[in-house]
């Protein structure tokens, strides 16, 4: 059977587009190509109808004719076509069109006329995998490909061929390590579900620009690394990785080895300029430039200066260690104030909350940590092992609020114009859908309450929820979620009955440090009553649609001198009624030995028991995606 269907699937520079020009070459037809867009209709499937006033007629009467498409002229004339992205079609039904066509006996059927399938047709589908806007492609369009390609990055041999045709490039060595890079980058960007692409043009164009006198581990960053992903976090996970490779000196020798050929030397000079020095020729020399310092250029220093103390992070440097940049003092004294301000109003806000409650005369303070440079080193380490995870779903969970920002419906209603029978097993009695209005979006706050008793420093429960928030900022931060992370502790002094720690609150994101979080510990008591009806307070005053409280805690409530027993319980249950009616959601994560209790305060609906506290992160920002 004659191969006329053809399915090229792979990132972004693997050579789909070029493998469809060289089969064009290859067969002497020709080529041509559509590019499928979000909001694609049949009409650029098929061609259009359209009017046409002839200026030669008196009566100016407007006549009408069809225009086909780039696909219906390949289709019938015979040639190659390739359609690209047709998976970020919104319409899935727009492709269908295409099905009965691409059988071989297929036609089209037109306003005007039914076209039949050239003999010498061939079409080649290119797409990409998992990007953003991508959807899955029809399976009954997909079924009818005849033949299907893998497109990878190729052996590391075919590389540095095509590196040498496209760049005349001669230096083979130079050219293998190059290669070997990329692929290292890009397995470790897939490792950790980092969404860029180190591919055959970033190949590419790393070369030239070391061929074009450019530094090879600087123009790794620009032609390369910030190509794949320009996040701090994840530009020091593919330092670590060039690290344990030994890429940068890899690279460094192979420059230096191959780098002094017969060509010319640039020699840099402090104070800007270059001087070009052109040594005797040897004519089997290869091509390439050659950087060397000049005599009068100093040194780079790593020693960091004396006035460095106050500093703000932006950017990390070569080796993955982030780079701190000096604070003026009058912005370090803004910063100051403005911090102070803050928690003086998250302080106000607490005993707003408390009035005319069983805790109004507790003494309380709303602390806001902050992180040190163990802390961030910690963040780090638990941050890149969450990673992948979190990417996988944040990548799952887009396409759903691309979803509900751009179609007519909106889900998850507790009235409407659309029964779902599905939904009618869900407690929350949000069963209906009803149109939306354009500007209207997803809408969910989160507010994630821990509990630092001081049980919670025994097996391993405190490590557990050091992670599930780093998951859920990271989460909700990529996902555009506004977020809470606070923490709680009771009886830390005589005076301070009530302590809570808000690491990370809405209000003010950019006073907001996430290597607080670390900070999280086990003190002493929990006063679980007054910490819930603070959270939830703020989130009944936020203006999302939904409103979810997880509370993680290990234990029952417990405070001096007589917070406990049925008299705790009675007050926690009144705080979930309450706030319930105000339309916040309550979720209780219990991972320690008093879930029976913990579940009969809050409700079995609402009760969540981790068993295992290794999946507690991923079990959280799961529940959060739900609710989206």
């Amino acid at each position: 059977m004659k191969i006329t269907n053809i399915l090229l699937e792979g990132d972004a520079g693997s050579g789909k587009t070029q493998l469809t020009k060289a089969l064009s070459a290859d067969f002497g037809l020709p080529y041509t190509k559509v590019t499928c867009f979000a909001d694609m209709d049949k009409s650029d499937i098929l061609g259009s109808i359209l009017p046409v006033l002839k200026s030669d007629r008196e009566d100016n009467n407007i006549e009408y004719q069809y225009y086909p498409s780039e696909i219906v002229r390949a289709y019938e004339n015979g040639w190659i076509l390739e359609i690209q992205e047709p998976t970020v079609i919104r319409d899935a039904a727009v492709l269908m069109a295409l099905n009965s066509a691409l059988e071989p006996d297929g036609s089209i059927n037109l306003p005007s006329r039914i076209v039949h399938r050239h003999p010498d047709f061939i079409a080649v589908i290119t797409t990409n995998r998992g990007y953003n806007g991508c959807r899955p492609l029809n399976e009954a369009l997909r079924d009818r490909v005849q033949h299907a390609e893998k497109m990878d990055l190729p052996p590391i041999e075919v590389m540095v061929e095509r590196a040498a045709a496209k760049t005349g490039c001669c230096d083979v060595e130079l050219l293998r390590v190059f290669a070997q890079a990329i692929v290292m980058l890009d397995r470790t960007a897939r490792a950790n579900a980092i969404k860029g692409v180190a591919g055959m043009r970033s190949y590419f164009y790393w070369v030239d620009a070391v061929l074009q006198g450019n530094d090879a581990v600087k123009s790794l960053y620009h032609k390369v690394i910030y190509k794949i992903t320009t996040d701090s976090d994840e530009i020091a996970l593919l330092e670590q990785a060039m690290s344990n490779h030994g890429t940068i000196e890899a690279l460094e020798a192979v420059v230096s080895q191959h780098g002094r050929t017969g060509s010319e030397i640039l020699e840099l000079r402090a104070d800007g300029n270059f001087e070009a020095l052109s040594p005797a020729l040897d004519k089997d020399s290869p091509p390439a430039v050659a950087l060397r310092r000049s005599a009068d250029s100093e040194g780079e220093s790593n020693s960091s200066p004396e006035n460095s103390a106050q500093t703000q992070s932006s950017d990390t440097g070569d080796d993955g260690v982030p780079m701190y940049h000096e604070l003026q003092p009058e912005e370090q004294e803004g910063l100051e104030r403005e911090k102070s301000a803050f928690r003086k109003r998250l302080n106000q806000q607490a005993r707003a909350a408390v009035k005319s409650s069983a805790h109004e005369k507790i003494g309380m303070i709303v602390h806001r940590p902050e992180s040190t440079a163990a802390h961030r080193q910690e963040y780090r380490q638990i941050a890149s092992a969450l990673m992948p995870v979190i990417r996988e779903l944040t990548r799952k969970t887009e396409p759903l609020l691309e979803h509900e920002v751009s179609v007519e419906l909106s889900g998850n209603r507790v009235f409407g114009t659309k029964f779902h029978a599905e939904k009618v097993a869900s407690p929350d009695f949000r069963h209906f859908s009803k149109k939306r209005p354009p500007e209207e979006e997803p809408s969910l706050a989160v507010a994630l309450r821990i509990d630092q008793s001081a049980s919670m420093n025994a097996f391993g429960r405190l490590a557990a929820a050091k992670r599930a928030a780093v998951a859920v900022y990271e989460f909700c931060e990529s996902c555009g979620i506004p977020v809470l992370i606070y923490g709680d502790t009771a009886d830390r002094s005589p005076k301070e009955k009530m302590s809570m720690y808000s690491y990370i609150d809405w209000e003010e994101p950019k006073l907001n440090d996430k290597y607080s979080l670390m900070a999280i510990q086990s003190i002493s008591n929990n006063r679980d009553g007054m910490a819930l009806r603070i959270l939830a307070e703020k989130l009944a005053n936020a203006t999302q649609t939904t409103k979810l409280l997880i509370s993680l805690s290990d234990g029952q409530p417990k405070a001096m001198p007589d917070y406990t027993g049925a008299h705790a319980k009675d007050d926690m249950k009144r705080v979930i009624h309450d706030y319930s009616r105000k339309g916040v959601l309550f979720l209780a994560a219990a991972i320690g030995q008093d879930k029976e209790t913990i579940c009969d305060i809050y409700g079995q609906e609402r009760f969540i028991d981790i068993t295992n506290l290794e999946q507690l992160p991923t079990r959280l920002v799961q529940i959060i995606a739900k609710y989206l």
